[in-house]
This record gives C-alpha cells, structure tokens and sequence, in this order.
C-alpha cells in the first residue's frame, strides 16, 4: 500500500512539473450580426441578413508553448476559420486549419515557424489596419494588396532591439489567387512547390517593425514568382501610427507592381483593361470617447493603373463604433460607403466572409453597413 501511494505520489509530482514546463490554450472568435450592402447586382439590389465577421473573422484555434531549457520554447499554433451564422467552414473549406497551421522555435536567436502562416505583407497590413482587419470598410476589408498567406513556408522574427525586429519569410502556396486585388479578376495563379526550380511559385517578404513610445512605424518589400520564376509583382508598402492620447492616427501607402501576367503556374501576355499596379493610400483615426466607447474613421483612395487603359481611382469612407460591454464582448456599428470613379467596381466588404454582398456595380456608389456582437474567448 505504502508502495502504491509513493508511486502515485511520483507520477502526480513529474505531471505536475510537466505542466509547468508546457502549457496549450484554447481560443476563438465568434462574430455576426445584421449586414445590409447595397447595389449587388445589375438591378441595383440590396442584399441584407444575418451574416458574419463585421468586426473580426470568426475563429478557432490551438497555441501551445513547451520550456525546453535554457530559454529555448517549442511553439505551434493551429487556427481554423469559420462562418458564425451557419458554423460551416468558410472559404477554404479543404484546409482545416487555413488560418494558420505552424510549429517552430523561440529563444534568444529570435523566432522560426514553419507551415502554413499569414504572409509578411499581409500581417503588416492588418496590423496597421485602423478597423483592426475587419471585413466592411477596413483596409482588409476592401481588399488586401498582395497574396495573404504561404504554405511550406519559413519565416524567422529577430530578436527586439531598441524597438526594432526584422522578419524574413519564404514559401509556396498552393491554392487559387486572383493576381489583382479588388478589381475584376483577369487571371488566376496557382502557386506550389516545383520539381527542380527551388524558386518558382515562390512568395517572398523582408518586413521591418520599429516601436518606440507612441510611435510605430512598419514597411515591407514581398515579390511572388510563377513557375519558371518568373516575378509576377513586387510588393511594397509604408505604415506610420502615432497614439497622441486623444486620438490615434495611422496612415499608410501600399503599392503592388505586376511585372506579368499570371496564368495558372505560368505568364503571359497583358489585354487591354487588366490591372497592371494597385496603389492604396489611406489615413484612420481611433477615438476613446470613453473607457468602454472607441470611435473610428477611416478614408481610402485606391488607384488601379490598367494596361492601355485610362485608370481608375475609388474613394472609400468609412465609420466604426465598438463598445465593449466587457473585456470579450463588444457591440458594434459599421458603416462604409464607395464613391466609384472612372467606371470601378470597387467592393468595401470582404469578398470571401461576406461573399453575397461583395459585388459592387461599375459607376455605383456602394454602400454597407452592419450591426453585431463579437465574443472573445
């Protein structure tokens, strides 16, 4: 008996110091509300419902981290998407966990993660989104500049130092993208790994971070290559955001450069009309009415240079009111409105979580808004 209490006494005291070595968290998002969008087809039609996502993409995930001595930590994150309203998977059904599928390491040396992640310039941009990468009016919203996330991929986050840190990123991605962003599509990309070319089908970023105060600043350079590696863009894009107290601003520059024409793995020749450099200027502001009341607006003027073609130049306006009635749930209020130019369909809601009220009509003003709960847990 004696024996038997020593033993389990054993095994309790290495579980209890295996738990405090290591340790895995649950976490998520669940977001939907009312959502009306307006001009969503040739009859000028509105569409409205229950639908998802207007102040952030709802989520499921799984973090861990394990001590393995001498500050080196083991991480992984797995985070799957989903659509609130009808708990189905959402745009990237095949992928159980699209959002992020990563293990790597973590010490004095920095950080590496492989797998499947959000790509640098991506990540940049809804850092500095002022609608904090929400899916009506924000920066993400109306349509990210660039491809979003790598798979096979390998990114490495310096060390901090002096408000400083550099990621490198490199990968591959083998689903279907558009090669314009928030613009009639004119091509598609499939992007993977290629047998005897280490570079083609390759998407890579070199991201810069610096925080000091009240001050951030970010800027990124990323590039993509077809099979034969051949560069389809150059990406590039400048952030600055300072917190004055009363108010935070933040304003940015984003520019993607097609240098070809994408078609499946490959390039090939541009038409009249398609989209050859998407450039997104804007500027946001973040207002603390109160403890729990923060109000933000935010403008955006995208310009989509087209291939002898005279260009188009959208302006969007947009409003966000979010109260938090607790540290996990908030109530908010959206609204977004487009101002087309020069024959744009320019859309102000994410195309893949609001898909039925994505569509915008040539020479329309389109205007969305929404009103939801979002619950942190």
């Amino acid at each position: 008996m004696k024996k038997s209490l020593i033993a389990l006494a054993a095994l309790a005291t290495v579980a209890t110091v295996a738990q405090a070595q290591s340790s895995v968290s649950v976490y998520g998002i669940i977001d939907t509300g009312y959502m009306r969008s307006t001009n969503v087809n040739s009859n000028g039609e509105s569409v409205s419902g229950i639908s998802n996502g207007g102040l952030s993409t709802s989520r499921l995930g799984f973090r861990g981290t394990e001590d393995l001595g001498s500050g080196l930590k083991a991480n992984f994150v797995l985070e799957s998407e989903f659509l609130a309203d009808n708990g189905s998977q959402n745009s990237t059904a095949e992928a159980l966990f699209a959002r992020r599928s990563t293990v790597g390491l973590e010490g004095n040396f920095g950080r590496v993660d492989l797998g499947r992640i959000d790509t640098g310039s991506y990540a940049m941009q809804a850092k500095f989104d002022p609608f904090g990468a929400n899916n009506i009016g924000g920066i993400i919203a109306t349509g990210q500049v660039g491809q979003v996330r790598v798979e096979n991929s390998v990114t490495y986050t310096t060390p901090t130092y002096a408000g400083l840190s550099v990621t490198l990123q490199t990968g591959t991605r083998t689903s279907t993208s558009s090669n314009t962003v928030s613009s009639p599509a004119t091509s598609t990309a499939t992007f993977g790994e290629v047998a005897g070319q280490p570079n083609g089908n390759r998407n890579n970023t070199l991201a810069v971070n610096y925080t000091q105060g009240k001050l951030e600043l970010g800027a990124y350079y990323a590039d993509s290559k077809d099979a034969a590696a051949i560069k389809l863009h150059e990406n590039f894009g400048g952030f600055a955001r300072y917190d004055f107290g009363v108010a935070r601003v933040t304003t940015g520059l984003i520019d993607v450069n097609y240098k070809n024409k994408a078609s499946g793995t490959s390039s090939t020749a541009w038409a009249s009309g398609d989209t050859v450099e998407t450039r997104k200027a804007f500027i946001g502001v973040n207002v603390p009415v109160s403890a729990n009341l923060t109000v933000s607006g935010l403008v955006e003027k995208i310009q989509y240079k087209r291939y002898t073609s005279s260009d188009r130049e959208p302006t969007i306006y947009s409003l966000l009111g979010q109260y938090n009635l607790s540290k996990r749930t908030a109530l908010y209020a959206v609204y977004s409105q487009v101002n087309q130019d020069n024959g744009s369909a320019q859309t102000n809601v994410s195309t893949t979580k609001l898909a039925e009220m994505a569509t915008a009509i040539a020479d329309k003003s389109k205007v969305s808004y929404g009103v939801g709960i979002r619950h942190s847990f």
